[in-house]
Formats: structure tokens, C-alpha cells, sequence
């Protein structure tokens, strides 16, 4: 089944959407997309909700995002997230057990 990880930055940070949907997001999968990254999707929550941005990523499967997370590439994808954020986000990692 496919992994799934859920990216989330919490409010009060300061982000750069424009920057995060042009840049960082497409260096993610130029990076990630020789180790199954299929597509993803960034959501942007309402001014009450506890987070203010959320991207999805799916992968082939959780070992796909695995071997992603310990491949030399992501050292340049956390180097730049301090060009859009002023903090590290929450990272959830997760298999689909089912869908519709």
C-alpha cells in the first residue's frame, strides 16, 4: 500500500508560501521522485485551526519514503526550509491501510 507523509507547520511561524509552492516543493520532488515519490499536495488551513500549512506526500509504499528519508538528498531538502520557514515542522509518516 501506498506511505504517506503528512508535513505540518504549526501556526505562528513565518512562511513564505510563495516560495515553499515554487521552490521547495518541486526540489522535493526532484529529489525524492527517483525513490517513488508519486505527488503531492499542500493545504493551507483556516486562521483558527493550530497549523497553517500541511503538505501530503504519497510514496509507492513506507519503505519507498524510508529509503527517501535516509538517502543523501534530504540534507538538501531540510537545508531549505529556512528559506520559507522560521521552524522545523512536524513530520508524520503513515501507511494507507484502505480506500475508497
Amino acid at each position: 500500500m501506498a506511505g504517506i507523509v503528512t508535513v505540518l507547520y504549526p501556526k505562528g511561524v513565518t512562511f513564505n508560501m510563495d516560495y515553499y509552492l515554487s521552490t521547495h516543493m518541486p526540489l522535493v520532488q526532484s529529489k525524492w521522485g527517483q525513490y517513488g515519490l508519486v505527488h503531492w499536495k499542500v493545504l493551507q488551513f483556516r486562521e483558527e485551526d493550530p497549523y497553517l500549512v500541511q503538505a501530503t506526500l504519497e510514496f509507492e509504499s513506507t519503505d519507498a519514503f524510508g529509503k527517501a528519508a535516509a538517502g543523501p538528498e534530504v540534507a538538501d531538502i531540510m537545508a531549505d526550509i529556512k528559506n520559507f520557514s522560521d521552524k522545523e515542522p512536524v513530520i508524520m509518516p503513515g501507511t494507507v491501510l484502505k480506500t475508497s
